[in-house]
């Protein structure tokens, strides 16, 4: 056989036909989860969001792909929002029916997706290298801040203003630090943003004020923090090779490593829900920790997956964004 031809089905084995459910674990690669469902996109999943009963998911090469999320267990295709580059991480507003998109060199993109079969992109932010963008509801209909991990570019906090007289939203940047490193991960809460900064580990900025973002305290992490979550005074790294990391964040000024946990592989996506930690571990799979006690992060459970990139968590259910299988969703047994 051809060489060529042998690059292209390489290039093309972890691709199915859209919406092709595929079999992904099994009893003897599970603990604590069981499967729902599997849905397969073209692209790669990267990244998912949902809300009011619609999936976004950053699919590399395959773009935005819209999902009807309404029946976990049968969710359908609705459509795709065509990218040129590698579409990485995705945040959506529900209110507003806004999907908000990173690309790499080509930026962050907004969509209005309020008709999914037909997305439309609207406006966009340029970046150095967008990986990552949190998403800060101010006014339903009237303003939006989102801030951008972008790379070697930084951290980026920007607004999307709907304005009345024209019909049309626009998107302003609002500040532009230059930490060290490269932003790689964004989470938002309340007044602080906490950004992954791969070899730098993590770095908290004050974002109350958007217009005046303050740079706050660093802690390094030992391995390279991927991506980034928090719930009261713990924030949660996923750091690459040194799986979970745990950093009391009490004192944002000096936050502190304060336990860790191994997980199998590398540590790339992270969500936390009802005191447990939930980290994408390319590929070894999903790995789940308990940490009622932050201090003493407790495996609690996993499921195999051949490479997880993301995980996003609800009331009811866990959505895994899987480089091979698309979309997993699983449940807790």
């Amino acid at each position: 056989m051809a060489l060529w031809l042998i690059a292209v089905l390489l290039l093309f084995s972890g691709c199915a036909r859209q919406g092709n459910p595929v079999d992904g674990g099994g009893d003897d690669g599970a603990e604590g989860l069981r499967l729902v469902e599997t849905f397969h996109i073209t692209g790669y999943a990267e990244d998912i969001d949902i809300g009011g009963g619609i999936g976004i998911v950053a699919a590399s090469q395959g773009g935005m792909v819209i999902l009807d999320m309404t029946d976990p267990a049968a969710p359908d295709y609705l459509g795709t929002g065509i990218t040129s580059f590698r579409a990485e991480a995705c945040a959506y507003a529900p209110d507003d029916s806004l999907a908000f998109l990173t690309e790499g060199t080509r930026g962050t993109h907004v969509f209005d997706i309020s008709d999914p079969a037909n997305p439309l992109n609207f406006d966009s932010l340029q970046c150095t290298r967008a990986r990552d963008v949190a998403v800060v509801e101010v006014a339903a209909g009237a303003l939006y801040h989102f801030f951008v991990a972008d790379g070697e570019g930084g951290f980026r906090a920007a607004k999307l203003e709907y304005i009345e007289q024209f019909d049309l939203w626009f998107v302003t940047q609002l500040d532009h630090e230059y930490p060290a490193g490269s932003a790689r991960g964004v989470f938002v809460q309340g007044d602080l943003a906490l950004l992954a900064m791969e070899q730098v580990g993590l770095a908290i900025y004050d974002v109350s004020n958007a217009g005046d973002v303050v740079a706050l305290g660093t802690v390094d992490t030992p391995g390279e923090a991927r991506a980034v979550t928090a719930a009261g005074d713990y924030a949660y790294i996923a750091d690459w090779r040194a799986g979970l990391q745990v950093i009391d964040i009490s004192n944002p000024l000096a936050p502190e490593v304060v336990a860790s946990a191994a997980t199998p592989e590398l540590s790339a996506g992270i969500d936390y829900h009802d005191g447990k930690v939930y980290v994408a571990d390319h590929t070894g799979g999903l790995r789940v920790f308990d940490v009622t006690d932050p201090t003493n992060p407790v495996e609690w459970g996993y499921y195999d997956t051949p490479y997880a990139n993301n995980v996003l968590v609800t009331d009811e259910y866990v959505y895994v964004a899987d480089r091979d299988l698309g979309v997993v969703i699983l449940e807790e047994e």
